[in-house]
């Protein structure tokens, strides 16, 4: 039911958008991001059960780094999609890719030492077979 109420919400904002566009639209960006607010919170209760099951999953003895990595990782994507998504509707798409980029670079440097080992395990096995 959570899709139905998220769906809702969806309609009443861009009928809202339409209605505050045609009255004031100064006020259109601050009613986007409040939409992208309300939609970030309840995003944020629906993936509740994912969080804590990722949460479970680094306790774990032999997954915890990788676990903390995901989370990381999917929470800079997350973060940075919807600042570029607010950057687009402000009309400001050059600041939106500048977010995207760095997104992406800063998880590319997150999962460097992940990388390492995985190329490290790689080469051992190689070794192996000569």
């Amino acid at each position: 039911m959570d899709s139905l109420k998220i769906c809702m919400l969806a309609v009443v904002g861009v009928a809202a958008a339409l209605i505050v566009k045609q009255w004031k639209s100064d006020f259109l960006p601050l009613l986007h991001v409040a939409l992208v607010i309300l939609f970030a919170i309840a995003a944020l209760r629906i993936a509740s059960p994912v969080i804590s099951y990722l949460s479970e999953l680094t306790k774990q003895e032999g997954l915890a780094p990788y676990a903390a990595l995901l989370l990381k990782a999917l929470s800079i994507a997350i973060l940075t999609q919807c600042c570029a998504e607010i950057c687009r509707e402000c009309g400001e798409g050059a600041a939106a890719n500048g977010v995207e980029l760095t997104g992406k670079i800063e998880i590319l440097l997150l999962s460097l030492p992940m990388i390492h080992e995985i190329l490290s395990v790689a080469g051992q096995l190689l070794s192996l077979g000569e």
